[in-house]
């Protein structure tokens, strides 16, 4: 896996996908763009790369940020109710990362201050904004 394949360098990447195809291997490249976007490719590298699959990938929805908010408070024993998980999805960064940072600094918080984690604790947590 080559992630942020755009910025590897052609002639590395050239080098490493020539070795990987010799020995049947398979590749996941990760990258902003699709290959036909980048520039400065190698012409074989550029032919190879843009007859490969590529995928799009989107920022998560929400009903798949609330169900990973779910699984992650319950993964560390939470019960947090829906309006909770409904508040931070209105407030959060829209991110799986973001998602797992808040989860954790809301059970720090929560065990910190000796309280359960509300809406009140949420907003305190989120910070201004």
């Amino acid at each position: 896996m080559v992630d942020d394949a755009d910025r590897a360098g052609a002639e590395p990447l050239l080098h490493l996908y020539n070795l990987i195809a010799e020995r049947r291997g398979g590749m996941l490249l990760t990258a902003r763009e699709p290959p036909a976007r980048w520039p400065g490719l190698l012409l074989d590298l550029r032919s190879r790369l843009v007859a490969a699959p590529v995928v799009a990938v989107a920022a998560p929805d929400d009903a798949l940020l609330a169900a990973l908010m779910v699984k992650l408070f319950a993964d560390r024993q939470l019960a947090v109710s829906e309006e909770v998980v409904l508040f931070l999805l209105r407030h959060m960064e829209r991110s799986f990362e973001a998602a797992r940072r808040l989860v954790a600094e809301l059970d720090a918080a929560a065990l910190r201050d000796r309280r359960g984690i509300t809406i009140p604790l949420a907003r305190a947590v989120l910070g201004p904004g």
